[in-house]
């Protein structure tokens, strides 16, 4: 039963642990690095990073799927993508093409939208990202591991400020139509229990809008618990998927 979808907005070694964990445990995994994160290239265009775009890209990859049970993944804004997706394909109504269930890591029903900050000019926040990478960390990371910090702190500084401007000014909520036709979907929400971005309060909200939700916290982690906490995540998704 394999899983699919994008990790957050920086790269998929992100989730690499937890997802060689869960082929131990005799599952399939597709995962991939959005446009202009990781290894995917870096196009200097607005509107290659417009949510549509990155959802066109998601459904791409769910159409080059072989036949099989699938799970669909998506950590943070990335969420929301995948619950965007499972409204499109009930609106598609295509028999044996529907999604086995959701696992949403750091989700919430509601983000912010477009954060003032990113209406600086590039050469600014370009000026800035030592220091919005160091807060975002700060509020993201439970760990203390130098070693871990400095490897997300890499990963975030290696983000082109052009597209980190183009994705947060563009990125969208999920609307609570598209939630509602997710509503019959099997779901797992996982939340760190030291998550400073996506509070216990934001994650029920969006667990009361989808009934068949189960809410999960990894006490030990932040808003990226398969990254530090893989073994836990990994068992909570295997346990999950047992249980449907």
């Amino acid at each position: 039963m394999p899983f699919k979808g994008p990790p957050a907005l920086g790269s998929n070694v992100s989730i690499l642990e937890m997802c060689n964990m869960c082929r131990t445990l005799g599952y399939g995994v597709v995962c991939y690095d959005w446009l202009g994160c990781g290894l995917s290239d870096k196009p200097d265009h607005w509107e290659s990073y417009a949510f549509d775009e990155l959802l066109y890209d998601l459904k791409a990859i769910w159409d080059a799927k072989w036949p099989g049970k699938y799970f669909v993944v998506g950590h943070s804004f990335g969420s929301h993508l995948v619950l965007r997706l499972g409204a499109m394909l009930a609106d598609t109504m295509l028999a044996g093409d529907t999604i086995a269930g959701l696992i949403l890591l750091g989700a919430a029903k509601q983000f912010p939208e477009g954060h003032p900050i990113f209406r600086l000019p590039v050469f600014v926040l370009q000026w800035l990202q030592p220091s919005l990478t160091k807060a975002f960390l700060q509020m993201a990371l439970a760990s203390n591991d130098p070693e871990l910090i400095q490897q997300e702190t890499d990963g975030c500084n290696a983000n082109p400020m052009y597209m980190c401007k183009a994705y947060y000014r563009q990125v969208r909520n999920v609307s609570d139509d598209e939630i509602a036709k997710c509503r019959s979907l099997p779901s797992l929400l996982i939340r760190g229990g030291q998550d400073g971005i996506v509070s216990a309060s934001d994650v029920e909200a969006l667990a009361v809008a989808m009934p068949l939700a189960q809410m999960k916290t990894v006490a030990n982690a932040g808003h990226v618990p398969m990254l530090e906490e893989p073994g836990k995540v990994a068992e909570l998704i295997d346990e999950f998927i047992k249980s449907i």
